[in-house]
């Protein structure tokens, strides 16, 4: 008997799980003999046999290694590139990349490294990137670094550094970027960054570093003369201090800096050395309140272009702030919650007459308890700027005068291209927009949308350079004219969504004549009552927005002239429900270019199927969030679709035809189909449809894990598919035993019928005969036999008289084609009344009869009539007569004639309405 000690057993499971884990590495054959290994997220906790020694790109992230061996790599002298990050590596030990000569890749980050041995890098000569951010390193050997001459990439971020000490960069003379970004440096001593001549992006960002002589030794940047960014935000917090001398001198190449501010923020001459620099970000830890004359004097003969200020409590700056700034490019001022739009506009003082790129206030003077008025004297120093793109986003204002900037032939007026006011309260006059708008300028895009408040009062006139001229556009619904929208010829874009609260409707027809570069314009949420209209001139547009207005009542031909279209938004309409059933095609036959369609929110509930057959570029199509019941249109016609959206809708399954439908558009390429929301059953008669949710290559958007629904049972039961799925089998059985009984009953009951048919045929049989000949002989009355539908008997009563024929006369011959017969109407004067009695019932289909106590009292409706009426009644028309009670027969005086008409009318015709005296109508 052989015993093998429980040790062995634990040595053959781990060499089981190495050699298994060997064979599951992914191994790929890349071009120019490269070869690439993937050993990520196998669980190893150790380096399995490393066979594949023509690999040239090695992957263990993501596992559980602790430990790397000597030697371990000792065979792959061909590797360049080498992932151990995100593992648990505490130490390395010396030769741990022996033999790694070519390696020019090494990543160790995200890992539990306290230390690097000196001399560790030894064998990777060659290196040129190496990773060792997110690990526990407090220290760095000086030498630790020595053999990397070739090393141009270092990042030692998000570790626990403290000091840098003198030397320990000299052995990287190659070194391009160097990472030190959050850890916990407190001081750089005089000869960090010795030997570090040509490097080029240096961050120092989230660290203790105050910017102080004790902290920033002088000349402690003297070695970086090729130095371009320089990151040193989010180190120093106190309130009060100067920046150190003789510090940023050295750096002449540097182009980018991000530093931290004071409450008095001063860049004195210090950094008059900095002639190259382009940007200056002071937006991470910006302290100051006060922007004065001389802030900034420190880059009056630099190329500064981009200046950045973010989330400063600043609450004023001075007239002259910005004009030692030749060169400013770019201007951001962004969160300055506290500082009005005017103050800054007048800040503008120091750059006129320049060419700027951009002046973007975003989120300004939004704390402050009023709202901004932009007139003409505080935008007098942007009108004399040539400036491309302007944006007051999210600013509180309130108003832009009329001639705040769109006076002629000003630099404004002439260099402007892009203008965003979006999200403020612009109310009153906007004669401003239009005047944008309408300019021969170079204008190419407009953002006027999401204005919280804007009263149409003072501006009836929409559509109209004039504001008073067309105040019956907001009440009436039948306005023919023609408005002309000048627009500048370069607009690309414009958007004015959401900027009133209410626009009733727009003429019905809109000419663009200049619009030949618009490509995508958005008038969503703009209250709209109508667009039975049609667009003129917008041959290029590729993106219209309609969502949100109220067109009830779509013209067919609105975008017959659109032919460009691709994304087309038509959401939260309020369109019939039934329009896209009947008209929808009309609506989208000169769409061949479509891409993208919303429908949603639109409760609609019927569509025509191939309303969309001509959309053969269709990817997107949601009709989420309406009444559909099925798959709104066949989706085989558009073989491009990528997404449908039929969420929230009253979908309960899906037939094998949708099914095979979608899954063809998911052998095309990658389709998805969005479910959620719809009442799916879980029933026996579509298990088929759930089988096909949890096995379709079509993605889905499911609760949890994807193609998870809510579905109801048979019995009401609230259930999920994946828990159908979970016991399909039982399932299967209960529906198919419920099958199998129900086949079995229906053949059971089949059997008894057939036995009661022959044994009544076998004892009625000669009855039966004569019966099939008397209806042969016989041909039973249909309604075009008779030239009127209806006889509507009544008393003489003035009330009963406008109820027939008014009431009665508009409801069922106007709106549903009935022809009626009525006395007051169709008799001749002087006739015979009996005599047009009986031809009047001959002649009619039915007799209708209105009761109330008027006709109880008239002999000839309640008497002769009655008595006619009851000899209308035969065998072959036993439901002729229709009698309507408008009062409650219980309160009404005897009828004998009546009574015995009523025993021979059917229950069914006998009607009681009950209500109020309908109205009076007049003439």
């Amino acid at each position: 008997m052989i015993i093998i000690n429980p040790i062995a057993w634990v040595a053959l499971f781990v060499a089981h799980i190495v050699s298994t884990a060997t064979l599951r590495c992914r191994v790929e054959r890349g071009d120019k003999n490269r070869t690439f290994v993937n050993c990520c997220r196998l669980h190893l906790t150790s380096l399995p046999a490393l066979d594949f020694y023509d690999a040239t790109s090695l992957d263990f992230s993501f596992n559980s290694l602790s430990l790397l061996h000597g030697s371990s790599f000792s065979r792959l002298t061909q590797l360049l590139h080498l992932d151990v990050s995100h593992n648990d590596l505490q130490t390395l030990v010396q030769q741990s990349f022996q033999g790694l000569q070519e390696l020019r890749s090494l990543d160790l980050s995200s890992n539990n490294l306290n230390a690097l041995p000196s001399l560790i890098f030894v064998d990777v000569t060659n290196l040129e990137l190496l990773k060792l951010d997110h690990n526990n390193l407090k220290t760095l050997e000086k030498d630790v670094f020595q053999g990397l001459t070739h090393l141009r990439h270092l990042d030692l971020g998000h570790n626990y550094l403290q000091v840098l000490h003198n030397d320990t960069f000299s052995h990287l003379p190659h070194l391009t970027w160097l990472g030190i970004g959050s850890n916990l440096l407190e001081k750089l001593e005089a000869g960090a960054m010795t030997g570090l001549n040509n490097l080029i992006n240096l961050d120092l960002s989230h660290n203790q570093l105050s910017l102080i002589s004790s902290v920033f030794p002088p000349r402690v940047f003297a070695s970086l003369g090729k130095l371009q960014v320089l990151r040193l935000e989010q180190n120093d917090d106190s309130q009060m201090g100067e920046y150190p001398e003789n510090v940023f001198n050295n750096l002449v190449s540097l182009t980018s800096l991000t530093i931290d501010t004071f409450v008095e923020v001063h860049f004195g001459q210090d950094f008059a050395a900095l002639r190259n620099i382009h940007t200056l970000d002071l937006s991470e830890n910006c302290k100051f309140g006060h922007l004065a004359n001389n802030s900034l004097e420190g880059f009056k003969n630099s190329s500064l272009t981009f200046l950045h200020f973010q989330g400063c409590p600043l609450n004023d700056i001075e007239l002259c702030a910005f004009c030692e700034l030749p060169s400013l490019k770019w201007l951001w001022l962004i969160s300055h919650h506290w500082l009005t739009p005017n103050k800054v506009l007048e800040s503008l003082y120091g750059l006129q007459f320049q060419n700027m790129s951009e002046i973007l206030l975003s989120y300004v003077g939004d704390h402050l308890p009023f709202l901004h008025v932009i007139d003409s004297h505080s935008a007098r120093f942007l009108r004399n700027i040539c400036v491309s793109r302007v944006s007051m986003v999210n600013s509180a204002l309130q108003r832009l005068a009329g001639n705040a900037v769109t006076v002629r032939n000003t630099p404004f007026m002439n260099c402007i291209e892009h203008v965003d006011l979006s999200q403020n309260s612009l109310e009153g006059d906007i004669s401003t927009f239009f005047k944008l708008i309408n300019s021969k300028g170079p204008l190419r895009t407009l953002s006027l949308q999401d204005q919280w408040k804007f009263s149409i009062g003072e501006a009836q006139c929409l559509a109209s350079e004039d504001f008073n001229c067309k105040k019956h556009l907001v009440n009436s619904f039948n306005h023919l004219s023609t408005y002309v929208f000048n627009t500048p010829p370069n607009l690309t874009y414009l958007n004015i969504s959401s900027l009133f609260p209410h626009v009733n409707p727009l003429p019905a027809n809109v000419t663009f004549p200049s619009a030949t570069k618009l490509e995508a314009l958005d008038m969503s949420y703009l209250g709209m009552a109508n667009c039975y209209f049609t667009w003129y001139g917008l041959e290029n547009v590729k993106t219209l927005g309609l969502n949100g207005n109220y067109c009830y009542n779509i013209s067919e031909t609105m975008f017959d002239f659109m032919d460009s279209l691709k994304q087309l938004g038509l959401s939260n309409l309020g369109i019939s429900p039934d329009f896209f059933l009947s008209r929808g095609w009309r609506l989208f036959q000169n769409l061949d270019r479509l891409e993208t369609l919303d429908l949603s929110r639109n409760n609609l509930r019927f569509a025509d199927p191939e309303m969309l057959r001509a959309q053969t570029r269709l990817n997107k199509l949601d009709f989420s969030y309406n009444r559909f019941q099925t798959v709104p249109v066949n989706v085989e016609n558009n073989c491009d679709l990528k997404v449908l959206d039929l969420s929230h809708n009253f979908l309960t399954t899906l037939t094998s035809s949708e099914q095979s439908a979608l899954d063809s558009l998911a052998g095309r390429h990658t389709f998805s189909l969005k479910l959620l929301g719809n009442p799916l059953e879980c029933a026996c008669y579509n298990l088929d449809m759930v089988e096909w949710l949890w096995h379709t290559s079509v993605l889905l958007d499911g609760e949890g894990r994807e193609a998870n629904y809510t579905c109801t049972t048979e019995s009401g039961e609230i259930t999920s598919t994946e828990r159908v799925m979970a016991h399909w089998m039982r399932h299967w059985r209960r529906c198919l035993g419920c099958q199998i009984f129900g086949i079995a009953l229906s053949a059971f009951l089949l059997q008894i019928l057939s036995i009661v048919v022959v044994f009544v045929t076998a004892r009625s049989w000669t009855q039966l005969c004569y019966a099939w000949k008397a209806v042969r002989r016989h041909r039973l009355p249909r309604r075009q036999h008779f030239r009127r539908d209806a006889y509507v008997v009544y008393s003489d009563a003035e009330r009963d008289v406008i109820l027939a024929c008014v009431t009665l006369r508009e409801v069922l011959e106007e709106q549903y084609s009935v022809r009626l017969l009525l006395r007051d109407r169709d008799d001749l004067p002087g006739s015979v009344r009996a005599e047009n009695i009986v031809q009047h019932i001959d002649n009619s289909w039915k007799v209708l009869l209105l009761v109330t106590r008027e006709f109880s009292k008239d002999e000839w409706a309640c008497g002769f009539t009655v008595q006619q009426a009851q000899r209308s009644i035969t065998d072959t028309m036993p439901d002729r007569v229709i009698v309507v009670f408008l009062e409650e027969p219980r309160v009404l005086p005897a009828m004998p004639s009546l009574q015995l008409l009523l025993r021979m009318v059917p229950e069914s015709n006998i009607l009681h309405v009950h209500g109020d005296t309908p109205p009076q109508h007049t003439a």
